[in-house]
């Protein structure tokens, strides 16, 4: 049952914001496609312990039934890194109960403005007006004091989905770089020739490298792309088959995903 108990002078029903937390965590999992006892492993490195499928259960109880468990902010957290989403999408209202009110509810006349529906959590997560420029106070604060750690966070962050291409890129490079030394682990000129050649075409596919490339010679960029995810075939297949597993990623090949090269090049829809 959403919602607590109702008294006379609460004509709306209710969540808390643990409820709230709690339904988008099973929503998060089911869209991974996850068991409870998978999401346990997956869990695991981010919380520091152990969560077993009873203490997962327990979590996704909380939003539909009277077993309520407080979740803590350094699980939101852990959730967040877990499953890929931002901590805010953990706080945005369930599907259809917008106009619960947010609990504490007030009932007192004087404080009743200070009740609040759901669905304004969503003003929270972007950001109000009023709130907005201490959050680009504080972002500017990091550029200042951390430096190209925090420009590299924010760049991956407002990027979109362009700049995940280049960390598969990235991935792709170091992939390359095991299959074309173990290749050319025999002697002769001709291993140091290719060996020479592929070094140029790995340094072409640095971050740096790429960018400059996709803007100056597309054409090459996407032979680079095309020939590389070939030779990275079998990496990407027993990624995917981890994945299919539920296999918790080790990083390195196993965050490897199918790419468009086309698409990467902005080149789809041209002839």
């Amino acid at each position: 049952m959403v919602g607590r108990g109702k008294s006379k002078a609460e004509a709306r029903p209710s969540l808390t914001v643990h409820q709230i937390v709690a339904y988008n965590f099973r929503r998060a999992r089911e869209d991974a496609g996850w068991t409870q006892t998978q999401t346990s492993d997956q869990l695991e490195p981010y919380l520091g312990y152990k969560l077993n499928q009873a203490g997962v259960s327990a979590i996704e109880r909380t939003f539909d039934s009277e077993r309520r468990r407080n979740i803590d902010v350094a699980e939101v957290v852990a959730f967040s890194r877990c499953f890929d989403r931002p901590v805010g999408w953990f706080f945005l209202p369930p599907a259809g109960l917008g106009e619960h009110l947010v609990e504490p509810v007030l009932h007192d006349a004087e404080r009743a403005q200070f009740n609040r529906p759901a669905v304004e959590l969503v003003a929270h997560v972007m950001g109000r007006p009023t709130g907005w420029q201490a959050l680009v106070d504080r972002l500017g604060e990091l550029v200042r004091t951390d430096g190209q750690g925090a420009i590299e966070a924010l760049e991956y962050a407002l990027s979109g989905r362009r700049e995940s291409f280049e960390d598969q890129i990235n991935l792709r490079r170091s992939t390359l770089q095991q299959v074309t030394l173990a290749e050319l682990a025999s002697p002769g000129d001709e291993a140091i020739t290719k060996l020479a050649e592929a070094l140029i075409d790995l340094v072409k596919l640095t971050p740096l490298g790429f960018r400059k490339l996709r803007n100056t010679d597309t054409a090459e960029a996407l032979r680079l792309l095309t020939e590389g995810d070939k030779l990275v075939a079998p990496f990407l297949a027993d990624a995917a088959e981890k994945r299919r597993a539920g296999r918790r990623s080790e990083g390195g090949y196993d965050d490897l995903h199918p790419i468009d090269p086309r698409e990467v090049l902005g080149l789809n829809g041209e002839e």
